[in-house]
């Protein structure tokens, strides 16, 4: 659902209309941080520069309460923690004014669903200029509730099992792109029983009962249990096959050995499964779903192991030692997880909002490209 902040065109903006919250150890950038603590911008808005947002408590929620617009330079993680401690301390988070979400993280996949551009300066100048104009657009979002023992989490995207140990390793070790490449080699690797075997137990299938909905899961072990409000856990993986509804979230859970699931990555991260190998015992009805689905009128069945659906309620049983909420990589109790659809919050959408990958990384190197002077 989107919609536009109204802003009397031409109106002064006081310092607390506008919230700039940053995290300096996000992504280790301080150039980016750097451009954007010393933007024309900052002259109308307040700034507050924490590495733990947890120390900011109450006030946190107070200041926020207050503000019409809230812009957090910081990636998934640090967004993640913020609504946390607001719901903590004030359970306020659907009073929260807009938030633009301008990136500068080491995971910035909400910012770039929103439309965000790479970089966070040029984020933090189309969104003040577009508050002061009356042109500010948002975007209405549900927000996952992850209940698990005696925590509770808010955040965008859900995650459990081997691809979750794997980004844990990353998270202990260095970061940056050639680190998680190294990590997502290694993992696939490990599926061929190739490399250190530390690294096997790491893909190994979790064991554990899924409940979708009412609906217990016929199986037992899984290799990724995924849930989202936004279908999107990368700028570039979109796994998800079915659009959600106003009062579901996505929802997958395969069912199959690690080794399966990486020959299948590339159109599993696209939201495209894998065909039920029964129904190539019966060539000649499989021919007449392809081409009623070229039509529009059948669909071809899946691998029933693959479940990708919609759903308003997911329960997990499991002993996994970690699970993820928005990239945050937190230590499992023991307990069942439950997640269903917590409040909603208004995002700012960027200039490339509602495109592709492609089209979006098109806009954004053009906006790059600094344009030539014509001659006089």
């Amino acid at each position: 659902m989107a919609s536009q902040q109204a802003n009397p065109q031409g109106a002064s903006v006081s310092g607390e209309e506008i919230i700039l919250l940053c995290n300096p150890s996000a992504g280790g950038r301080w150039r980016q941080l750097a451009a954007v603590l010393d933007a024309d911008e900052t002259q109308f808005v307040r700034r507050v520069v924490t590495d733990d947002i947890d120390d900011l408590g109450p006030a946190l929620a107070a200041m926020l309460a207050n503000a019409k617009l809230v812009c957090i330079y910081g990636g998934d993680g640090t967004i993640q923690r913020m609504l946390d401690t607001i719901d903590r301390h004030s359970h306020a988070i659907e009073r929260l004014p807009p938030l633009a979400l301008l990136g500068g993280g080491t995971m910035n996949v909400t910012s770039r669903w929103c439309g965000m551009d790479p970089s966070p300066q040029r984020n933090f100048h189309h969104v003040v200029r577009a508050y002061r104009n009356s042109l500010l657009d948002t975007r209405e979002l549900p927000l996952l509730r992850v209940e698990h023992g005696d925590t509770s989490h808010l955040g965008f995207t859900f995650g459990l099992g081997p691809l979750v140990r794997v980004l844990a390793a990353y998270e202990e070790g260095r970061k940056g792109k050639l680190a998680a490449v190294g990590a997502g080699v290694r993992a696939v690797a490990a599926t061929w029983k190739i490399g250190p075997k530390s690294w096997r137990s790491t893909v190994a299938p979790m064991t554990a009962t899924v409940t979708i909905g009412e609906t217990r899961q016929p199986y037992d072990r899984y290799t990724a249990v995924f849930s989202s409000t936004t279908g999107t856990v990368n700028p570039s993986v979109q796994p998800f096959a079915r659009q959600r509804t106003l009062e579901t979230f996505y929802c997958l859970a395969y069912a199959v050995h690690p080794r399966e699931f990486a020959l299948a990555i590339p159109l599993l991260w696209r939201g495209y499964l894998p065909v039920d190998s029964r129904a190539l015992l019966r060539p000649l009805s499989t021919w007449r779903q392809a081409a009623l689905a070229y039509f529009g009128k059948g669909i071809v069945p899946a691998d029933p192991r693959y479940v990708n659906q919609t759903t308003s309620e997911l329960t997990v049983s499991t002993d996994e030692p970690v699970y993820t909420v928005d990239g945050e990589v937190f230590k499992a109790q023991g307990a069942p997880f439950a997640v269903k659809l917590g409040p909603r919050v208004r995002l700012v959408t960027g200039p490339t909002a509602g495109l592709g990958p492609l089209l979006s990384a098109a806009v954004s190197v053009a906006r790059r490209t600094p344009q030539r002077k014509r001659p006089e």
